[in-house]
């Protein structure tokens, strides 16, 4: 009975998911590879052919033992989807060199399909770091639909030949990470990466390089972009013309010139490199719309040098609303209190000034007098917010437990779910297992019977050999797993209990309720996993006396 009420459970939600619109299930085939999403043909005629019109295609050449073979798949997908179908979102994950056919072959037909989004990574091939350089393909390609670009190279093995000969209209946000950017010493800096791209709003460029060491220059000039990203860059200078320009966030990237941007409105510099460069942000032009700057800089060298091109900046930042220093900043300004010392505050129309520890594992730092006032003098309405050592180690314990909790509410959901499968197949097998032991015995008996005293029983288990063989290889698979997922589901209670205990009583407060309702259900799912065990084992399931509670507070077992 229950058997046939599973049987029907998954009927009916099969019916469910099958009933869905077309759209909806491209949505969720979407997140899946192409390979995958073909084989989901194979459950009925009413799937047999709606992967042929997904308007996302998901390719990557993981799981194919060689290029070929991929190339080979990808000429039969494109062959046989429906060309009637435009292609809104194409991703492609490959190795190997950027001018394999299947990469050019994926881009044609994705840009005469009209492609509004497109995604391409290069993974790491068998060489890894050291395969040759490649042009990407991209370079050559144009496409009145494309809107969104993101590439991805590997250890720089991608590069982009400046200016590149793409034709891009329509494209408003490219994302270029790990890409090298080559021109030769003929063209034309200015002209470069975003001449052919009139409607780009969004740029971020991310550990991107330009072969040819310190002299080879990065011009960045736009009339339309409003956010521009520069993460974890090299050596070379970026100058930055965008007269439009709103947002602005660097990270790890010295060497950039602010030629022009009278529109900005948000800055954020960061530099947790801890080395010096001697070449900070350096500002060429008035910042009359300055909202918010946040600044966060670690340098372990006193030097007066770089001391002084901080000073620069910040008065070049005279008209910010809101801002947010670090600590370590302030201290190398301490260290040169002379370069403030006689000079009046920059700022006139702050609004709020808040001071904050980057590094909490270093020994605590205070803000001078001269410090504060160089800061403040000029605005006397400005609210001062000084943040502790001791609420920044709460708000960074405060994430981590948070995302713990995360973490073990996944393992828990999957387990769950492991367990009612087993639980099911449990119930399958017990009535097979009761019934074909007891014919087994009386087979048994009546070859005993038969048999002479001088001739060796023979043994006919047959088939149930294998199940017999089959069902304690998933026992003993179901208690390793189980003993697992305790051992880690325990751990990560400890963990999150530990964490809890060093924060202050408000912040603990908004946490132990969702921790104890974690501890509650990994104690339920615990209990469930061995009454399952011990029903297998023929023994009689009991509850634990001990909570959950006390159990990640008990001392660990030594090893």
């Amino acid at each position: 009975m229950d058997s046939r009420h599973g049987k029907v459970r998954l009927k009916v939600e099969s019916d469910r998911l099958s009933n869905l619109p077309n759209d909806l299930i491209h949505k969720i085939l979407s997140f899946i590879d192409v390979k995958y999403a073909i084989r989901t043909s194979a459950l009925s005629s009413r799937w047999r052919y709606i992967w042929t019109s997904m308007p996302c295609l998901n390719f990557s050449s993981e799981g194919f033992h060689s290029l070929p073979e991929f190339s080979k798949f990808v000429t039969r997908v494109l062959s046989t989807r429906n060309n009637k179908t435009e292609v809104h979102y194409v991703k492609l994950a490959f190795c190997g060199k950027a001018s394999e056919a299947f990469v050019k072959r994926i881009l044609k037909y994705a840009f005469s399909h009209n492609v509004q989004q497109l995604d391409v990574t290069c993974l790491p091939g068998k060489k890894g770091y050291h395969e040759d350089l490649c042009e990407s393909p991209l370079s050559v390609f144009s496409s009145q639909s494309l809107k969104n670009l993101t590439m991805s190279g590997y250890g720089y093995r991608h590069f982009i030949m400046f200016p590149p000969t793409w034709y891009l209209p329509a494209l408003t946000t490219l994302n270029l990470l790990c890409v090298a950017m080559n021109y030769d010493d003929t063209t034309d800096k200015c002209a470069g990466l975003l001449s052919n791209c009139a409607n780009l709003k969004n740029l971020t460029l991310n550990n991107c390089r330009i072969p040819g060491g310190q002299s080879k220059d990065l011009h960045l000039c736009h009339l339309g972009l409003s956010n521009l990203t520069l993460e974890d860059g090299g050596y070379n200078a970026v100058y930055v013309d965008t007269p439009q320009l709103k947002k602005f966030t660097i990270i790890n990237w010295p060497g950039i010139r602010l030629v022009s941007a009278p529109n900005l409105a948000s800055l954020r510099y960061k530099d947790d490199t801890n080395n010096y460069f001697g070449n900070p942000l350096k500002v060429s032009s008035d910042l009359l719309h300055l909202e918010k700057v946040d600044i966060c800089i670690q340098c372990s060298h006193e030097c007066k040098d770089y001391a002084q091109d901080i000073v620069r900046l910040l008065q070049q930042l005279r008209s910010v609303k809101f801002l947010t220093l670090n600590l370590e900043l302030l201290k190398l300004l301490v260290s040169s209190v002379e370069l403030i010392s006689d000079q009046p505050s920059p700022f006139t129309d702050l609004k709020s000034l808040k001071i904050y520890p980057a590094d909490i594992t270093k020994p605590e730092v205070t803000m001078s007098t001269e410090v504060k006032n160089f800061l403040l003098d000029s605005s006397h309405g400005a609210t001062f917010t000084p943040v502790s050592y001791e609420e920044v180690r709460a708000v960074r314990n405060v994430a981590s437990a948070e995302n713990l909790m995360r973490k073990l509410q996944v393992l828990l959901d999957k387990w769950t779910e492991n367990s009612e499968i087993n639980t099911t197949d449990m119930e399958q097998d017990k009535a097979p297992m009761e019934s074909q032991t007891a014919t087994m015995h009386e087979q048994v008996e009546v070859e005993n019977e038969r048999a002479f005293p001088d001739t060796k029983i023979k043994w006919h288990f047959g088939e149930r050999m294998t199940h017999i063989e089959s069902y304690w290889e998933g026992l003993n698979e179901q208690y390793e797993k189980g003993y697992e997922n305790t051992g880690h589901t325990i751990s990560m209670l400890r963990e999150i209990k530990v964490i809890l205990t060093k924060l202050p009583a408000s912040y603990r407060d908004k946490l132990e309720g969702r921790f104890s309702g974690l501890c509650v259900e990994a104690e339920t799912i615990m209990d469930n996993v061995m009454d399952c065990m011990k029903i297998k084992c023929g023994k009689t399931p009991h509850r634990s006396n001990v909570s959950s509670h006390e159990l990640v507070t008990s001392p660990q077992r030594s090893s």
